[in-house]
């Protein structure tokens, strides 16, 4: 018989079956009997947790944000001075993609923006809290002097999230020959150079409405 899972640990195998899934079989695998199977349930005992497979995705987008969220409390606690926390938040972003190659394959997919738009909305709400927070890590760095002033923050974040998402997506995908340790290493030396230039020009660029819904 089996025993009664906590609902959270059940959430979290649930949500990590979804992505061994993706990863294995494609995002049009993620039915309710797959993941059950992968969980190593009844579809019937899947039910009991969640009413269907609009629910599991709800809780995947969940449980990843929330892996995303504690990742940035850990960085902002460890790390001291805006660029060494942008430095940490890319990193912790990057060694996720490396544990779990199926989440920027999944968050960035058709069926969470398309078949499931619902889902995508939450993610969007999740995506523009990161925003916001890294935005705010930027324009504390511009203002004491360590990160370049003539480009708006804003800018900045959206830069900063194509470095790794994109860098997920091509090896989520086995695209490019991808090795992640080693171009996440080049990518973020770039990034650093440009934004950390002494020669950059002075002044600080006009406020511009926070464009995060640009998916790179």
């Amino acid at each position: 018989m089996r025993k009664r899972l906590d609902s959270d640990v059940r959430r979290g195998q649930i949500a990590e079956a979804a992505l061994k899934l993706v990863v294995s079989e494609g995002i049009s695998a993620l039915t309710v009997k797959n993941i059950a199977r992968q969980v190593g349930v009844t579809p019937p005992a899947l039910y009991r947790h969640y009413a269907g497979k609009t629910e599991i995705l709800a809780a995947v987008v969940e449980h990843i944000s929330g892996v995303y969220a504690e990742s940035r409390r850990r960085v902002f606690r460890e790390a001291a001075g805006p660029v060494a926390r942008l430095r940490g938040l890319f990193f912790s972003q990057v060694r996720l993609f490396e544990r779990h190659p199926a989440v920027p394959v999944f968050f960035y997919s058709d069926l969470l923006w398309r078949e499931e738009p619902s889902l995508g909305e939450r993610f969007k709400r999740h995506l523009e809290e990161f925003a916001d927070e890294v935005s705010a890590v930027i324009r504390r760095g511009q203002d004491e002097g360590g990160i370049r002033a003539d480009e708006p923050p804003e800018r900045l974040f959206v830069a900063f999230l194509g470095l790794f998402s994109t860098l997920g997506i091509l090896a989520g995908r086995g695209l490019c020959h991808v090795d992640m340790a080693a171009q996440a290493e080049t990518n973020w030396k770039i990034f650093e150079t440009y934004i950390t230039a002494a020669d950059a020009p002075s002044g600080r660029a006009g406020r511009e409405r926070n464009n995060c819904e640009v998916v790179p």
